[in-house]
C-alpha cells in the first residue's frame, strides 16, 4: 500500500465500532426491561424507563440497569478472543476496536459508579456504601486506562513500519480517535452537550494509547495491507449510522 490510504480505514472503525458498541449496549437495556414487563424508549445513547409503573420493581430496574455493561463485556472478551487468532489479517482491525469498546464500556460504567450511569444507578437503588463505590470508581479507571494502553501496543503494530514511530502514533491513535468521536456527536444530533461532553472526555483516554503507541515495539517489516478500506468497512459504518439515525427519535418497546 502506498502513501497514507491506510489511515482511512482506522477511522471508519473507530466510529463504526464505537457505534455498534453503543446500539448493543441500549438495545440490551430495552430488550431486558421488555423482556421484565417494563415499558422503555430506546433512544440512541440511553433508555427511558417508565417508572410509574407497578412492575419497575427495583429488582428489575437493577437487572437492567447492570445488562447493558455485561453484555457490552462480553462482547469485548468474545472480539479479544478472536483478535488473538486473526491479529496477523484484515479482521484484526475491527476486532481490535470492539474488544477495547465492548470491556472499556464495562470498566467506564464502572468508573462512574460512584457519579453517573448505569452502575451508580443499581448501586443507588441498593444503597451500596459510598466508600465502596469509589473503590469501584478507581478500579474502573484504572481498567478503561489498561485497555487504552493495550490498544495502542496492537495499534502501531499495524502501521507500516517504513512511518516513524511520532507520525505512527498521529495516525492510528491520535487521528481516529478526534475525527471518530466528531463523527459520532453529529450522528447522534440532536444531542445534549452534557452527553456530546461525556463522548470528549472519554476520548481523554486515547492519551494512555497513545503512550502505549509510543513505547511499543514495532515490527521490522509490516505493509499493513490489512489496513487497506473494503466496502465492507463503509457497509458497516453506513448500516451502523442508519440504525442510529432511527434510534435518535425514540423507539418505544411496549410489553
Amino acid at each position: 500500500m502506498s502513501g497514507y490510504a491506510w489511515i482511512l480505514r482506522p477511522i471508519v472503525w473507530f466510529t463504526a465500532a464505537s457505534m455498534v458498541t453503543t446500539i448493543v449496549h441500549e438495545f440490551t437495556h430495552a430488550s431486558v426491561a421488555y423482556v421484565l414487563g417494563v415499558r422503555s424508549t430506546l433512544f440512541s445513547y440511553f433508555v427511558d424507563l417508565d417508572l410509574a409503573q407497578a412492575s419497575a420493581t427495583i429488582p428489575r430496574r437493577a437487572v437492567i440497569g447492570v445488562s447493558g455493561p455485561l453484555i457490552c463485556l462480553a462482547l469485548g472478551v468474545l472480539a479479544w478472543l478472536a483478535f488473538r487468532r486473526t491479529r496477523h489479517s484484515a479482521a484484526a482491525l475491527p476486532l481490535l476496536y470492539l474488544t477495547l469498546f465492548g470491556i472499556a464500556t464495562f470498566f467506564g460504567n464502572l468508573m462512574s459508579i460512584a457519579f453517573v450511569g448505569d452502575f451508580s444507578s443499581v448501586a443507588l437503588m441498593l444503597h451500596v456504601p459510598m466508600g465502596l463505590r469509589y473503590l469501584l470508581t478507581a478500579i474502573g479507571a484504572l481498567g478503561v486506562a489498561a485497555m487504552h494502553f493495550w490498544a495502542g501496543r496492537e495499534l502501531v503494530r499495524l502501521v507500516p513500519a517504513r512511518v516513524g514511530a511520532m507520525r505512527a502514533m498521529l495516525c492510528i491513535v491520535a487521528l481516529p480517535a478526534l475525527l471518530g468521536t466528531v463523527a459520532i456527536v453529529l450522528v447522534n444530533q440532536p444531542m445534549p452537550w452534557s452527553r456530546a461532553s461525556v463522548r470528549f472526555t472519554e476520548a481523554g483516554f486515547w492519551l494512555f494509547a497513545a503512550v502505549g503507541a509510543l513505547a511499543a515495539r514495532r515490527r521490522l517489516h509490516n505493509d499493513a495491507d490489512h489496513l487497506t478500506l473494503r466496502w465492507a468497512d463503509g457497509a458497516v459504518l453506513l448500516l451502523a449510522v442508519s440504525i442510529v439515525r432511527v434510534m435518535v427519535p425514540g423507539i418505544t418497546f411496549t410489553p
